[in-house]
């Protein structure tokens, strides 16, 4: 039985076999039961994401298709263009599946220079390089393809001391919270109710999210965002801020983690940007 058949549907009626790329499990939406047809499941099949030929949607689908699936790099072709490339996916976190989209890991107290901006999806590969930071509308094209509802923050910075860790809610909040961040700046939805603080998170801002953003006329307004930045790249740069208090940036040449923007860097101090 070939390696990317992981199930198969049996006609009792017919004797025929309908070969399947996905387990129910992996696709619990397509499995409809019928009397005439017996399912089993190939207990030699490749796991799903693990090589090349095999890529699967995003690392949703992956942890959907192998509930042990361990943290580390997997393949995905989210176009379905038989153009795979691997990425970082978090299979643990509130249940796993998410898909790494950016990432900056200090290896040194020397402030990153630059960045490197990118309109295609596939550069979220090369989140190792610590400076590459993808166009909103290729995250968008991502979204349409795997359709990912849920954005998620972490960082932590040594000299603060403090970890912030946050997801977007499957509510409506949260969905506008995405939507604004992804999609379209043209309204900033409110930050309170939008999220919900993972364990580890001991930050100032996730404890005050009505004193985030601005609306131009004032800050502390409990917005996502900031009103004077609408660009592509809005996601990176000050999703999260408390005016002249505390700063979530994903900029590499300006990182902050839940202090000041002048804090010092150091070895080990990360940042990664999830979607699932």
């Amino acid at each position: 039985m070939p390696l990317k058949c992981h199930s198969i549907n049996y006609n009792l009626e017919t004797f025929q076999c309908e070969i399947n790329n996905r387990t129910k499990n992996g696709k619990p939406h397509d499995f409809v039961y019928r009397s005439e047809y017996v399912y089993l499941e190939n207990p030699f099949r490749a796991r799903l994401g693990v090589v090349q030929s095999l890529p699967g949607l995003s690392c949703k689908d992956i942890k959907d298709s192998n509930e042990d699936s361990a943290i580390g790099e997997y393949w995905i072709d989210p176009t379905l263009s038989n153009d795979s490339f691997t990425v970082f996916c978090d299979m643990q976190t509130d249940g796993g599946g998410w898909t790494l989209v950016a990432q900056t890991l200090m290896s040194s107290s020397i402030h990153p220079t630059g960045r490197i901006k990118s309109r295609k999806l596939k550069s979220i590969s090369s989140y190792a390089s610590g400076k590459v930071r993808v166009h909103v509308d290729a995250l968008l094209e991502l979204q349409r393809r795997i359709k990912f509802t849920q954005l998620r923050f972490f960082c932590h910075q040594n000299s603060t001391g403090r970890i912030f860790h946050i997801m977007t809610k499957r509510n409506p909040a949260g969905k506008a919270a995405v939507q604004y961040l992804i999609e379209s700046s043209k309204t900033r939805p409110p930050a309170c109710g939008s999220f919900e603080a993972l364990p580890d998170d001991n930050s100032i801002l996730a404890a005050n999210c009505d004193k985030w953003g601005n609306n131009r006329r004032c800050s502390e307004c409990n917005k996502w965002g900031n009103a004077d930045n609408r660009d592509g790249y809005r996601l990176y740069n000050n999703p999260v801020f408390w005016k002249g208090k505390s700063y979530v940036n994903f900029h590499p040449e300006f990182l902050a983690c839940d202090g000041s923007r002048n804090a010092s860097l150091s070895k080990g101090d990360k940042w990664q940007l999830f979607v699932r």
